[in-house]
């Protein structure tokens, strides 16, 4: 699973794209299947596990520096947050650099990166969980569940700059209503679950107490 967030500096920008991978293997995707088109920047905690948060430079942006400091700290607070360690901390420091930086190969673990060079690193400071910032960028997410893998593949073979913003606004109400329906029956199966148990504990209690009705003749 892939998700994608916006990131506004003012209501009249055009938005910045943000993207995650749920877990570590859609990390490795995203390494996998990126290009430098793309122009994406990677954030990471330092020294701590977290997710992959990938801002794509926009606006004839082409540094970090030229990012507003707002769309920056979007970043910084979902990298942070999406750190069981780093959440905890008062601050945490951030690993930022261009994904055309990154490097992987087969002696490392799924999520593990290294680094063609430490030069083109960055660190910044996250002070903090701003719950304001973090349920804003919820309210933008999109969830990309079905066929990730191949998605990004054509993604790459296209070599288009603007693939996810063209994908997004073809298939963002399709996305969100599957989103919906997976979640509804998530909470379904959950009741289920509760209702079974309880009804297990509940056998059981009877047994316990001498209350279970013999009905063999």
């Amino acid at each position: 699973m892939v998700y994608f967030y916006e990131s506004k500096n003012d209501e009249n920008d055009i938005p910045h794209m943000i993207v995650t991978g749920k877990d570590k293997f859609e990390n490795d995707f995203l390494i996998k299947y990126g290009y430098k088109e793309l122009q994406y920047i990677w954030f990471h905690a330092d020294k701590y596990s977290s997710g992959h948060i990938y801002l794509q430079l926009t606006n004839g942006e082409k540094t970090l520096e030229d990012v507003p400091n707002e769309v920056i700290n979007d970043c910084l607070q979902l990298c942070k947050a999406s750190s069981i360690a780093g959440n905890k901390l008062p601050e945490c420091t951030i690993l930022i650099t261009p994904w055309t930086n990154l490097k992987k190969n087969k002696y490392h673990n799924p999520g593990e990166v290294s680094f063609k060079t430490l030069k083109n690193c960055k660190r910044r400071k996250c002070f903090g969980r701003d719950n304001k910032i973090l349920n804003r960028l919820t309210k933008t997410r999109v969830e990309m569940a079905d066929n990730v893998e191949e998605t990004l593949h054509r993604a790459k073979k296209s070599k288009d700059e603007f693939f996810f913003n063209k994908y997004l606004a073809a298939n963002k109400q399709r996305l969100i209503d599957v989103e919906i329906q997976r979640n509804k029956l998530k909470k379904e199966q959950k009741k289920l679950k509760k209702k079974k148990i309880e009804e297990e504990e509940f056998v059981d209690f009877n047994v316990e107490n001498g209350q279970e009705k013999m009905t063999n003749i």
